[in-house]
Order: C-alpha cells, then structure tokens, then sequence
C-alpha cells in the first residue's frame, strides 16, 4: 500500500467515493461496496497537536498549513478552498519572516472497514478499461474522515533587516514557549517598531475551521485560543475538515501485478512546477514590496530603481504563472502534455533592485539586551564576556558596564541569582547606526537581590 494522504474536506466529499488526486475531485458514483466506518481501535478522548514555527517560503508556509503539494497533492483541485486563500493572503515575501501557530483537534477519526471495489469498477478493470477507470473512479478512494476542528495564526514579521525579523520572531517564539512572557510581548513588539530604523511591521493572519469564537490581534491573544480550542470544538462545534485518501493498490484487485496507469512521471512533473508556481507567487510579492518602498532600494549599479522595469517584471512574472497554471491543469487531465517548466524566477531576481547597505563608516548597533555581559571565573569575580567583546570589537565597537557595582557581592546578602551580568538595557537601542569605533553602554541585572549590610 502506497502512502496514505491527507487532504483538506471540502463539500461533496464522502467515505468510499473516488478521488482523482491530481485534478482535486471526488467521484460521483461510490468505487466502495458498502462503506462501512469504524473509529480506530484506540482510547477516546481527543488528539490535540500543537507546533510553532518560522518560515519565510511560500512552500514551507504551505507545509506548515498542512497543504504542501508532496504531501496532500495540493497542486491542482484546491486553490478555491479556504485554507488555500488564506496562505495566499500571508503573501508571503523574502522581506519577511512568518511565525506560524498551528493547532489540529481531532474529536473522531473514522476509516472504511474491509474496503472492496464495487462490480462495476471490477469489470472495467478485468477487461483492461483503465482509462475509463480512471474517468469514473480517480486514482485514490476516500478511506477516512476526521471532525474536529483546525487553527492556524500566521504572525507576518516584516523588516528590512534581516537580524531584526530574526530578532522579533525569536521574541514571539519565545513567548509561545514561555506563558511568562505573554502578557508584556505586544507591547515589547509595539516598543521595537517605535525604535525601529528599518519600517518593522507585524501582521496577524488568523485561520479557523470549526468553533465560534472573535477573531485574535494580538499574539498572546493567539495563543491563549490554541489553549481553548479543543474546548470549541468539542461536541457540537466540531465539523469535518480533513479526508484520507488511500490507493486502489491497497485492495484486492483482479490479475495479478496489475497496474492500470503509471503516473508517478506525471505526479513527479506537477510537483516540480507548482514548486515553480509558488516561486513565481513569491517573486511577484517581492516585486509589489520593491515598488512600495522605492526609497530603500537601488540597482546593483547604484542608479536608483526605475519602476517602469519593474512594472514590466511583474507583468512577465504574471504571464508565467498563468502559463504554469495552465500547463499544471493540461497536465492533471492528461500525461503526455506533462513537461518541466524551464523558467526559473532567477532569471528575473538577478535584475532586481537590492536593499540599501548603511552608510559607509556606520555600523548597525547589536541587539544586547538578554545577553550575558560577564563571566564568572571564580565564585565572585568577573570579567567581560569575550564572546560579546570579539562580536563587538569585528565591528569596531565596544562596550561598557555602567552599574558594575551591581555584580559585586555581599557577604551578608541573598543567594547569587542565575541571570546574574545579563545585559537589560543598552544605549545606543539596537538597530541604529554608529561611527565605528564608537562604545556602547549597557546596564545588568544584579547579582543579588539584596546585597544585606556592609561588612
């Protein structure tokens, strides 16, 4: 038996129809004798899966909704769902990175017993008709069904500097992790946005199949709802939002060996280009964010953008896509038209204005804060971090401890604290630019909480 699929439940979907993968169809007429369900021999209650992750691609956004083309075969059928229009919406960009919330509830999850063809799908196969098989039957058939329900919180993290995106999306990622952190990230965000040098923007994308519920803005407002969600959508709430798909190989087919029609050369090709597709997808939002900020852009040359070019680029993009999309559905219906796409968005990114550098003799100041400044090489003596001294001193810059008498210890004080030399204010604020050479001042976190009387 081949890999088992799973898809997204869209309307007309049943147990024991057939399914043509590569066009996103169910059959009409049903392809299994008597569908019988049954759950799974397991324990009840719900399954709950819960993952975080960074992307900055449109083929891993989609991978981490669930709709990446390996895995469920969403390069043709489902563009018109919902999920599909809200990956679309992300408009995912190389100037951003997405951190991504996903939760999956799955109150029941219910499979096909003892699947057998029906006669009419055994006939065609026993007298050779395999294309009319195909016509009728699709590729797969509809093995399972799951209810429950499916949350997904896309946080768009734009900047023009890539530490900074990295920066952020490592503050939300640690706030997932860290309930502690919640209630003070939006407006440790808001914060880094005031200070900013390079536009940094954060955009919330919230998608929710079962439960009723407002829509989220904030992320801690995010996450507090992948907390509830098995809750929303238990019982009543819960609806059907995924199908498995499994292959007519699985079952007993009459002769011996049989295989009725190879496409592992056409799934192979519609693979490759709608990889090809999403590129060109991304392209186009690169292009559109060029446009939109002009200002901070030049041409490799250093002659600044010329926007009717890039007008032009997009246009061409355009074209590409529409002929990607028509030679992927060309493909879905029939395997000879099945060829690799030789464009490649290289062909247009290598002529694609680039991101201003700082001025020359600037430096970009470090993001500090949460780093240790010190070391400890004996139970109370310290010295500088030389990790933080050789990472500032590359660029020229050094730094200073402005209350270093806060790492001094008191022998009738409280206990050393963990945390004890972490930088917690810096000044220049990170993100700006300085003369090289130029020192920075940090202040610490103590070593004590009380230091008690002096001796």
């Amino acid at each position: 038996m081949g890999q088992q699929l799973k898809i997204p439940f869209v309307s007309g979907m049943k147990v024991g129809l057939g399914f043509d993968l590569l066009t996103g169809s169910p059959s009409s007429d049903r392809v299994i004798q008597n569908p019988q369900t049954s759950p799974p021999q397991t324990g009840g209650g719900q399954t709950v899966t819960t993952t975080f992750r960074l992307v900055q691609e449109t083929n891993s956004l989609q991978e981490a909704l669930g709709l990446s083309a390996a895995v469920s075969g969403s390069y043709a059928g489902f563009s018109a769902t919902a999920k599909m229009q809200f990956a679309n919406q992300c408009a995912v960009t190389q100037y951003c990175l997405y951190a991504v919330l996903a939760v999956e509830v799955i109150n029941s999850c219910v499979t096909v017993d003892a699947p057998a063809l029906v006669t009419d799908a055994t006939d065609l196969l026993t007298t050779g008709k395999t294309d009319h098989f195909r016509e009728r039957f699709g590729n797969r058939y509809i093995s399972g069904l799951k209810s429950g329900g499916e949350y997904y919180a896309v946080y768009r993290v734009q900047s023009f500097d890539e530490q900074e995106r990295t920066d952020v999306a490592a503050q939300i990622s640690a706030s997932f992790h860290n309930p502690a952190l919640q209630a003070n990230l939006n407006t440790a965000i808001e914060n880094r946005k005031s200070t900013s040098r390079n536009e940094l923007n954060v955009n919330v994308f919230v998608y929710s199949a079962g439960g009723i519920s407002e829509t989220e803005t904030a992320l801690s407002e995010m996450i507090e709802k992948a907390q509830k969600f098995p809750t929303l959508v238990s019982g009543d709430q819960a609806i059907p939002y995924q199908v498995l798909l499994d292959e007519y190989n699985g079952l007993k087919l009459p002769g011996d060996n049989l295989n009725f029609y190879d496409q592992e050369q056409q799934t192979e090709c519609l693979l490759f280009n709608s990889r090809l597709l999403n590129d060109f997808t991304m392209l186009v939002n690169d292009i559109d964010f060029i446009r939109k900020h002009l200002d901070r852009f030049h041409n490799p040359d250093g002659s600044p953008p010329d926007d009717v070019a890039l007008q032009q680029a997009r246009q061409q993009c355009l074209a590409i896509i529409d002929q990607l999309t028509r030679a992927i559905s060309d493909c879905t219906r029939d395997a000879s038209t099945c060829v690799h796409f030789t464009q490649s968005p290289e062909d247009f990114t290598n002529r694609l204005p680039i991101l201003r550098e700082p001025q020359p003799g600037l430096q970009r100041v470090p993001h500090l804060i949460g780093t240790k400044a010190v070391t400890y090489s004996g139970p109370f003596e310290w010295s500088k971090n030389q990790v933080v001294v050789d990472l500032l001193g590359e660029q020229g810059l050094y730094f200073i401890i402005d209350n270093p008498e806060e790492l001094d210890f008191g022998a009738l004080g409280s206990p050393p604290l963990p945390d004890a030399g972490t930088i917690i204010g810096q000044t220049p604020a990170d993100g700006t630019f300085v003369p090289g050479g130029n020192v920075l001042h940090v202040r610490v976190s103590p070593l004590q909480e009380n230091y008690g009387p002096e001796v």
